[in-house]
Parts: C-alpha cells; structure tokens; sequence
C-alpha cells in the first residue's frame, strides 16, 4: 500500500505546476518580431512577470492591456515578459496591433514568441493566461492562472514593490 501511494504521489507530482518557491526554469526565445533573443538568467536582478498568453485567450485580450501601464509604471527593477504560444505569428501581431489601437501606447514590455510551447510545458502551465511573478533571484513567488483585472494590479503591484 505504502508502495502504491508513493508512486501515485511521484505521478502527481509530475504533473503539478511550478509552485511558488520554486526556482523559474530558465528558457531562451526570440522576439515576436525574430530580432533578438531573451533570456529569463538575463533578468536576474529584476523582478520579473512572465505571461504566457496566445491570440485566441480571451482572458489575454481581457489583461493585456493592464498590462501596458503596469510596466510603464516601472522605469527600472521590473520587466514584464509576455510568451506568445501562438503557432502562427502574424495571430500575434495583430493582436498586439489591436492592443496598440486600445491603449494609444506602442508595447513596453518583452514580447517573445514560443510556438513550440516549450515554457508552457516547463512551467506545466494550466491555464490561459497564466502568469509566474520572478523575485531578483529568479525564484517563484506567485502563480496567477487566469486573467488579472484592475483590482488584480494594483495587488501585483504591492507585491512587485515589495520584491523591488
């Protein structure tokens, strides 16, 4: 029975999500645009919100563009990183195009295309959207699935300001 129970955690456990405390898999993406690639160990040092999103979420459409004043909000210490799982990157341009429209701003944060889905299935991401809040030392410190709405910012901006 003992047996038993124990691999039946071992199995759980490999299909959990990351969890808060955990230390953030590292991964290496190009730009949306292919231009230049990112690393997450390039961010050390900031407080980092990485956002998996796609053009098809709905609750991606809902946050994105919290998202272009939140890191307006931060000259230095925070960067926001959105991974778009798109397979076809011109869905995400346009999307991102349409955020543009809405907000009157250009994008101010990292936007890096992963349509293989690789940090999707590093993190064991759940849900879209699914965002992860990185302290400097690039461990975990909140996993947000689903949506963040205004009142969902203002809280993430406390703890962002409290992990600066």
């Amino acid at each position: 029975m003992k047996t038993l129970l124990l691999f039946l955690a071992l199995g759980l456990s490999l299909y959990a999500g990351i969890s808060e405390g955990d230390k953030a898999p590292n991964f290496t993406l190009k730009t949306l645009d292919g231009t230049k690639s990112h690393t997450l160990k390039g961010l050390k040092g900031d407080v980092v919100l990485v956002n998996l999103w796609a053009s098809w979420c709905k609750g991606c459409k809902k946050e994105m563009p919290k998202f272009v004043d939140l890191q307006k909000s931060y000259k230095k210490g925070f960067k926001l990183v959105t991974v778009n799982l798109d397979d076809d990157s011109e869905k995400a341009h346009k999307f991102l195009q349409s955020v543009e429209k809405k907000t009157g701003s250009k994008i101010p944060f990292i936007t890096l295309s992963d349509p293989s889905k690789s940090v999707a299935k590093e993190y064991k991401c759940a849900a879209m959207p699914s965002s992860y809040l990185i302290d400097k030392h690039g461990v975990i410190q909140q996993v947000i699935v689903g949506s963040l709405d205004a009142d969902d910012i203002k809280q993430l901006k406390v703890e962002i300001n409290k992990l600066k």
